[in-house]
């Protein structure tokens, strides 16, 4: 209940901060958690060496370890001012976008997308100003306890007119009927949430990949667009919307998902490593470990 009550505090305390100075309290509150929390630290470590390769020495790996901590208190900045931003001038002053005409053919079809994303830059934040130019977003969202965090996250989340579930039944369901309705659903495929991920190869060693996006936009016809965020100097965010993945259906279900996954992963590599402080995911994504000084290649 704590985190609850400590996330309450900071929205009523800090959320009506601009970003220069909610993001200098991230920065800080970010440093202490890489400090402190070892176990996080080491998992984090562990991704960081994976991506910067067996030439990365270990202060480098550090560092790298740091700013991923400082980039998952930006996420927290970037929460409780979501309710107090001013979305047509954030898109203008502070957004870049690429590929946006394929969020726009996608929905003005009727077919709808899937948008496929990782957890670098920030992705909420690359969905939040799509609602000056009109868009609603739907994203699914891990479960969180206690309920009342859950419920205050998703509050905070859904001010700017997107849509948040949890993962589960419900939120499966309305997911299928707004890709069906021609809307649009956000799924991200870094973590195995739900731990019902399948073995795949990614950055050049096995992890287990949930294959949600796939699936979903393979059962309704809907597009599956891959769409990358970035954090820039200055408080911005840029986005890039990538052409509709082109979908492989040979009439073995199983065997299609999997070969879409294949093709939809490496997509995402290239920026992963590109800077990898900005892939703020606190937990281990693959179970080789690397050794100290080296990845696994």
């Amino acid at each position: 209940m704590w985190k609850y009550y400590a996330l309450r505090l900071a929205y009523l305390l800090l959320g009506r901060l601009p970003l220069r100075a909610l993001y200098g309290v991230a920065r800080a509150a970010g440093d202490a958690a890489y400090r402190w929390r070892r176990e996080t630290r080491d998992a984090v470590a562990s991704n960081m060496r994976h991506l910067l390769g067996p030439a990365a020495g270990e202060d480098e790996v550090q560092r790298a370890t740091r700013e991923v901590f400082r980039n998952a208190g930006r996420y927290y900045a970037d929460m409780i001012h979501v309710s107090r931003l001013d979305v047509e001038r954030f898109y203008n002053e502070c957004y870049e976008i690429q590929g946006e005409e394929y969020l726009h053919d996608a929905k003005d079809s009727g077919r709808g997308a899937v948008l496929a994303g990782m957890h670098f830059g920030n992705p909420e934040m690359a969905v939040q100003p799509l609602a000056a130019k009109g868009f609603s977003v739907m994203g699914l969202a891990e479960p969180l306890e206690p309920k009342a965090l859950a419920d205050f996250i998703q509050w905070l989340r859904e001010r700017q007119g997107h849509v948040y579930y949890t993962l589960g039944y419900q939120g499966l369901k309305e997911t299928i009927r707004r890709l069906r309705s021609g809307g649009l659903v956000a799924v991200l495929l870094d973590r195995d949430v739900a731990g019902n991920g399948v073995p795949m190869q990614f950055c050049g060693a096995e992890a287990s990949i949930p294959l949600g996006a796939v699936d979903l936009a393979m059962r309704t016809g809907a597009d599956l667009i891959p769409a990358k965020s970035w954090r820039l100097p200055g408080y911005r965010f840029r986005v890039v919307v990538e052409p509709p993945l082109e979908i492989i259906r040979t009439g073995d279900y199983d065997a299609d998902v999997r070969a879409n996954a294949e093709r939809l992963l490496p997509i995402f590599e290239d920026q992963l490593r590109s800077d990898p402080g900005q892939w703020a995911v606190l937990e281990a994504i693959w179970k080789e470990q690397p050794p100290e000084g080296g990845a696994v290649q």
